[in-house]
């Protein structure tokens, strides 16, 4: 997908949004690999024990009471995620992430467009409206001195969502109720399509986590066969702990004839690089809508993934990948599948 121009309009105004994003053929873009170095156990806030191994991001975060080398949940239970404040400057400088507060990586930013299908089945206020709000993932990422090596290391705190737009020049987070504040003047199609997206936000949660990664899985209607099917869009996010450096991989999730989650050997999951920007094409059903013209949930789907480069799968990484919880064994097993395909990719050329 090439890097195009989007258009942003509110009442106040209307604003060109260069949507870019890194090229996969760049050295400082290779896919990284989940955990490259070891470093000793810690205890971390005195809350839970960091094992650490090379297959694992760095670190494996068990609850306290949890034996090493035991099989442990490492979510209880699916959590939702954490909103992003509305005000909370939106930048993929990663000299300006350095000072932006809480949030400080930019995961994904998606700017949805209308593309394809039955497109005249939306009056041109909607249109016009969809491209305003660009979904935000970001990450907190915290830096602190490892007292075992002596030196700097880093841990994903926490990863949030919301939406932003573009307020003065510069994309900021913004929810229904801060808008005015923020400086955002919402007309009656905006307003009312930021407050649907975001009781959506609370359909995403957070399955599994450590200190340097969390899986995050969200559910998304997706154009397949020319049809709209349901499926669960699962994040694996990490941050190297050496560098800080953050990165994902995304795929989808079906459900078999028997009700059992799968992923498709044929739809491999896709490399992520940090700061990726999409232009997150959507297809119009005209038959989900109702006869007064509504639209039902199934009435939208995207096009595709997050652009980024496929990652091929491995029968060991597929068997473990649509788990709906994971034991910490099942984790480890899963990011050192996940390394190995990696790690095959950086030594693939690409065709890009």
């Amino acid at each position: 997908m090439e890097a195009h121009h989007t258009r942003s309009s509110h009442e106040h105004g209307r604003v060109e949004i260069a949507m870019k994003r890194p090229s996969l053929n760049s050295e400082d873009v290779r896919p990284c690999l989940l955990g490259e170095q070891a470093f000793a156990p810690t205890i971390l806030k005195r809350t839970a024990v960091i094992v650490t191994a090379h297959w694992l991001i760095g670190a494996l975060l068990l609850f306290p009471h949890a034996a090493v080398g035991h099989a442990q949940e490492l979510v209880g239970r699916a959590r939702e995620l954490p909103r992003i404040e509305a005000g909370t400057l939106v930048s993929t400088d990663a000299a300006a992430g350095k000072d932006a507060g809480r949030w400080n990586r930019v995961v994904l930013l998606a700017r949805p467009r209308i593309a394809s299908g039955d497109v005249g089945s939306l009056s041109s206020a909607i249109r016009n409206s969809v491209s305003d709000f660009v979904l935000t993932i970001l990450a907190s990422v915290e830096e602190f001195q490892d007292p075992v090596a002596g030196e700097p290391r880093f841990r994903l705190v926490d990863i949030g969502v919301g939406y932003s737009t573009q307020v003065g020049g510069e994309m900021r987070a913004v929810t229904v109720a801060d808008a005015d504040k923020v400086g955002v003047k919402l007309g009656l199609f905006s307003r009312m399509l930021l407050a649907e997206n975001e009781k959506k936000l609370a359909t995403a949660t957070i399955t599994a986590r450590t200190s340097t990664l969390m899986i995050v899985d969200t559910p998304a209607v997706v154009l397949r066969d020319n049809e709209h099917h349901e499926f669960v869009m699962r994040h694996f996010i990490w941050v190297e702990p050496t560098t800080g450096r953050n990165a994902a991989l995304v795929w989808l999730i079906d459900h078999d004839q028997a009700g059992n989650p799968v992923v498709d050997q044929n739809e491999p999951p896709r490399w992520a690089p940090a700061g990726l920007q999409e232009d997150r094409a959507i297809h119009v059903d005209g038959k989900e809508f109702n006869l007064i013209g509504i639209p039902n949930e199934r009435a939208f789907a995207i096009e595709d993934l997050p652009p980024g480069k496929p990652i091929p799968w491995t029968p060991e990484a597929r068997a473990l990948a649509a788990k709906p919880s994971y034991q910490a064994e099942e984790l480890r097993k899963l990011s050192f599948a996940l390394n190995a395909m990696l790690q095959s990719s950086r030594e693939t050329p690409s065709n890009n």
